[in-house]
Parts: C-alpha cells; sequence; structure tokens
C-alpha cells in the first residue's frame, strides 16, 4: 500500500525484529570484557579486540540481511552506508596494523550505536529511521577518521589523540638542537647508588641500597620533566648524569642529561630510523663501563661513544657484519660488556645469531649462536663457576663463552604465535627461568656440570603455562618470583611453579627495591605504584601518575631519585627520605 512506502513501515503492527540484534551487542560486549580481563596479553587482547567485534559484525549482518524484517531497499542501503563508514575509517590512515587498531573502537562503537538507534526507531517509518542512523553512521565515521593511533599497549589496546595535535615524533623533531657539546664528569665504574644499564648491573631489575618513605600522602616532588623523542629505551644513571636514546625525524639519539635538572649536556646524532607496527625510534638501552657508552640502534647501528663528550670511539653496522637484513621487529637488545668484549645478538644465521666485538677498538672477534630471533638482551651469567652468556631467543635459551662465544649448553623450548623478549632469571643452584607470552607460559630449568662428566646436563624442573610474560620483565625475592601475566601482576612459587597470587592488570614495568622488600611497578599508563613483595598476597602501598601516554620503558631509581619515560616525555621525582 502507499502509505507503507511513506514512512509507516512495513509489516506496522510488528515492526523490526530487533531482539536478535540486541542480544548479539550485549554478547560481544560481555566476551570481549572477559577476553580483556581475564585473558593474557597480547592472546586476550587479540581475542577482545578483533576476533570478538569481527564475529559480532558478521552475527549482526546476517539478522539485518536475512531476520530484521526490514524493507529490501533499505537493508541494501543501510548495510552500503554502514560498509562505507567503516571503509571510510580504515582508508583515513595508512594500512598498518598499528593503524587499523582504531577499528577495535569504531565497530563496537559502530555496531552498538546502530542497534541501540534500530532499537529506538523500530516502528517508526523509513524516511525517519534512515536518516537518524545515516547521520549518525556519518558522524561516527568523522569523529573516528580524525583520530590518530599513536600506539598499541601490551594488549593491543590502542592510544589514541586528535589528528590535529602533534604526534610525539613531530613535537620531538621540532625541538631546538642544542647548543655547544659541554664535557661532564662520569666516575669510571659503576659505584653503590649507579645504575649502568638495561635493568641496572645484573640485568635482574634490583635495586640494591635504596630506601625511601612509602608514605605517598603527598606524591614524590618532581624535579624536572622535558620532552624526547620516540623510543622504547630505559635510562643508564650514573653520578649526577643519565643517558638514553630517542629517535628525532631521520636521526637517532643518545642523550646526556644532568640527573639533577634535566638539562641535555650532549648528544649523539645517526642518520638512522627504524619504525613498525610498534612504534618508531630505538629499542634498546645505552649501557656504561669503563667511562664509555656502548649503544645499538634500531636499524642495527652499534656505537662505543666517550660518555664525557658523546664523541664516537667507534661504530659497527651489526646486520652488515652477519650478512643479514634488519630484522622484523629492529635491534632491540641492549649491548652486553663482558670483560673485553661487547656482545649482541645479529639475528643472523646458524654460528652467526651473536655477534662479540673487541670493547677497545670494536673490532669483531666472535660469531656463535643458533639461529634464532632474539628479541631480549644477552644476560650474564655465572653457573658452575663459569662465567658464561645466556641468549634467550624464541629457539629456547643459549649459553655462550663469553671469550670465544662456543656453545656451553642449550635448552630447547620453541615459542610460538609472539616473540620471546623477558630476560631469563638466573637462580641459585644452576636454576634458570625463561619466559613466554601467548599459549608457552614459563619455565624453570636446572643447568649442572657434573664433576668428572664431560659437558652440562640440563633438566627442566617445572613448566606453567598460565605465567605468560610478554614485554614485561620479572624479579625475584624470598623464592618467590613477581612478574607480569600478560599485563596482570602476579606471585608464583620459584620451587614449584605455582601462582600464588593474582594482583591489578598494571601492565607496564618493575623493579624490586630489595632493601624495602617493596615492588615498584611502573604501569602502561603512567602510574607508578609500590606494591610489597610478599606471597601473604596483593596490596598497594601507593601510587601517583607520573607520566601520561602509554609507557612501556622500564623505571630507574638512582641515587635517591625516579627517573621515567615514554614516547614523549621524561620525568624524574625525588623520593621522600625513610623516616
Amino acid at each position: 500500500m502507499a502509505g507503507e512506502d511513506s514512512g509507516v513501515g512495513a509489516a506496522q503492527g510488528k515492526g523490526l525484529r530487533v531482539w536478535p540484534a540486541v542480544a548479539v551487542v550485549a554478547a560481544q560486549h560481555a566476551v570481549a570484557y572477559g577476553f580483556l580481563r581475564f585473558g593474557a596479553a597480547p592472546i586476550g587482547g587479540a581475542a577482545g579486540l578483533v576476533v570478538v567485534p569481527l564475529v559480532a559484525l558478521l552475527l549482526l549482518a546476517g539478522w539485518w540481511l536475512f531476520a530484521s524484517r526490514a524493507a529490501f531497499w533499505e537493508r541494501a542501503v543501510f548495510a552500503s552506508a554502514f560498509t562505507a563508514a567503516v571503509f571510510c575509517v580504515a582508508a583515513a590512515r595508512p594500512t598498518t596494523a598499528n593503524d587499523l587498531m582504531i577499528l577495535a573502537y569504531a565497530l563496537p562503537v559502530l555496531m552498538t550505536g546502530a542497534v541501540a538507534l534500530l532499537a529506538a526507531t523500530g516502528r517508526c517509518g523509513h524516511l525517519l529511521r534512515g536518516g537518524v542512523l545515516l547521520g549518525f553512521l556519518l558522524a561516527c565515521a568523522a569523529v573516528f577518521c580524525a583520530l590518530r593511533v599513536d600506539a598499541v599497549g601490551g594488549n593491543l589496546v590502542p592510544y589514541v589523540s586528535w589528528r590535529w595535535r602533534p604526534s610525539g615524533e613531530q613535537r620531538s623533531g621540532a625541538l631546538p638542537a642544542p647548543g655547544a657539546r659541554r664535557a661532564v664528569e662520569v666516575p669510571a665504574e659503576a659505584g653503590p647508588g649507579d645504575w649502568p644499564g638495561f635493568r641496572g648491573a645484573a640485568r635482574d631489575g634490583c635495586v640494591q641500597g635504596a630506601r625511601f618513605s612509602a608514605d605517598w600522602t603527598a606524591p614524590p616532588r618532581e624535579l624536572w620533566r622535558r620532552e624526547v623523542g620516540p623510543a622504547y629505551s630505559s635510562f643508564a644513571a650514573m653520578g649526577d648524569y643519565v643517558f638514553t636514546q630517542e629517535q628525532r625525524g631521520a636521526e637517532e639519539l643518545v642523550t646526556c642529561y644532568a640527573a639533577a635538572t634535566g638539562e641535555k649536556a650532549w648528544e649523539n646524532r645517526v642518520d638512522a630510523r627504524y619504525e613498525d607496527d610498534m612504534g618508531v625510534g630505538p629499542r634498546s638501552t645505552p649501557t656504561f663501563s669503563g667511562g664509555r657508552l656502548f649503544t645499538l640502534g634500531g636499524t642495527g647501528i652499534l656505537q662505543c661513544l666517550d660518555a664525557s663528550t658523546g664523541e664516537a670511539v667507534w661504530t659497527r653496522n651489526v646486520p652488515e657484519d652477519a650478512g643479514v637484513p634488519v630484522a622484523d621487529y629492529g635491534f632491540t637488545s641492549s649491548p652486553l660488556v663482558e670483560g673485553d668484549r661487547v656482545v649482541v645478538p645479529s639475528n643472523g644465521g646458524d654460528g652467526a645469531a651473536v655477534l662479540a666485538y673487541d670493547r677497545a677498538t670494536g673490532e669483531p672477534v666472535w660469531r656463535g649462536g643458533r639461529k634464532s630471533p632474539v628479541y631480549s638482551s644477552p644476560h650474564p651469567a655465572g653457573i658452575a663457576g663459569v662465567a658464561q652468556v645466556l641468549v634467550s631467543s624464541d629457539f629456547g635459551v643459549q649459553s655462550l663463552a663469553p671469550d670465544t662465544g662456543a656453545l656451553l649448553w642449550e635448552h630447547a623450548w620453541e615459542a610460538r604465535t609472539t616473540p620471546r623478549c623477558v630476560q631469563p632469571l638466573v637462580l641459585d643452584g644452576g636454576r634458570v627461568m625463561i619466559g613466554s607470552p601467548g599459549f608457552t607460559g614459563s619455565r624453570m630449568i636446572r643447568v649442572e656440570k657434573p664433576e668428572g662428566a664431560p659437558g652440562w646436563v640440563v633438566s627442566e624442573v617445572w613448566t606453567n603455562r598460565k605465567f605468560r610474560p610478554y614485554f614485561n620483565d620479572r624479579v625475584t625475592h624470598g623464592g618467590h618470583c613477581y612478574g607480569f601475566d600478560g599485563n596482570q601482576l602476579v606471585c608464583v612459587d620459584l620451587e614449584t611453579g605455582a601462582v600464588v597470587w593474582e594482583g591489578d592488570k598494571y601492565g607496564g614495568q618493575l623493579l624490586l627495591l630489595a632493601d624495602m622488600g617493596m615492588l615498584l611497578v611502573l604501569s602502561e599508563r603512567g602510574q607508578v605504584a609500590l606494591v610489597p613483595a610478599t606471597p601473604a598476597g596483593f596490596s598497594e602501598t601507593a601510587r601517583f601518575k607520573a607520566l601520561s601516554g602509554r609507557t612501556s620503558n622500564h623505571p630507574v631509581v638512582a641515587h635517591g631519585r625516579l627517573f621515567v619515560r615514554n614516547n614523549g616525555e621524561a620525568a624524574c621525582y625525588e623520593l621522600p627520605p625513610a623516616s
């Protein structure tokens, strides 16, 4: 009848059949929340943010086209408009996995809003209903096209900002160049209170000799804050100065700042730039040894710098030395200085996966290791009285002799789906703990060299597939391990591998304040928290907001100060004295 086509609506007594769509949207939000809340990163994030919305979209498409009772032309017009809105949001940015994660927000909003409006206008005329829906889709597309994905978290949650705001890289590129390079005085070797590189001298995240008040009713006093170029680097803190790495436009920088004021003393620049779906800039942290800094850039440029001036003593190109291209995720390892050797992974083939250079001249000394992607950093260890370098890779873990690169022992345990990123934990009794994200988990092995035996004996102690560290490193205290299952803080019994308690979903990184029996956690959202390192249960003693934006860089505590940074800013806080 003519009245139906003019706005009264076909089958006016029945209207649209909306309840299946409401059920799908409700189920989508509940299931996605479950994956994000209880699933381990990044698998839970991928399921909650990507898989669940896509499944919901397919179900809603089937409902709308075949079971909604909408008129044929209405179904065709609205399906085309919805598809166009999604296409516009996706096409408004470069087609990388990082940029396309905006759909993790856009799809649920588009689906939920459309179903809510259909439920509200189900008995209205075609023209009114269609106008409301098309207006909603247009507004949503405009809003999401105006957003930019700055980064994705460890659980793949996107961090977004408006496109008209300068990005962190744009802001850092606009920062003025420094004045004349100023020489600084640094100790020849690390002493009490210093932090000579990635996760400290032993690369175990343990702060010795630090005590301060845990009463943060008034939060720690901010000493300085400054914009920095993007990087996932942490700080090396020596004496009165801190060192880090940054990206500024087409150049990689190693920078030196005064610890007390944040004033820049010098910077070293090289023409290099690395970028992937996780962001732009260097991934490693400077290593201080003997008055020099050893740094590895995102494209594999290895430098030895005079720590007083930033002048290059020698420079090497690791992928050229290994005869391989830059790995898919760049060079992420911090150089390890062991005696006269500087050890770095190259991601080369068998027998060339790890390279060592003479620390004085930069000349290659040895190459070794099994071909396997290496995301973590070489790790110093002394097992059965033998000095060794541990390399945790997607293959498992290998032990190499620091002087020659000869293989001492290895343990095969393949990491699947996502790279093995965290450092091995070296414990007494020859125990070594390795961790992996995804479906792999954590494993404790025992390494022994029986007297009179020709070689090493490696045996599995336990495996826990529910303790799955991703980018987030772990610490040990009092017979327990404290780290992240995905992005959830947990306590694990080192004897059995059993999870003792589960805490908040901080993400980010942590340190052990050994003299205080506390964990200092820098969350992915820039919060700093103090958590007692006890198996008795999870609790939080104090918390304050230290940084804005996504934060995955390791914090540093040195000489009574807390140093934190992310891809856009760095800050220093004075820790309150212990009462």
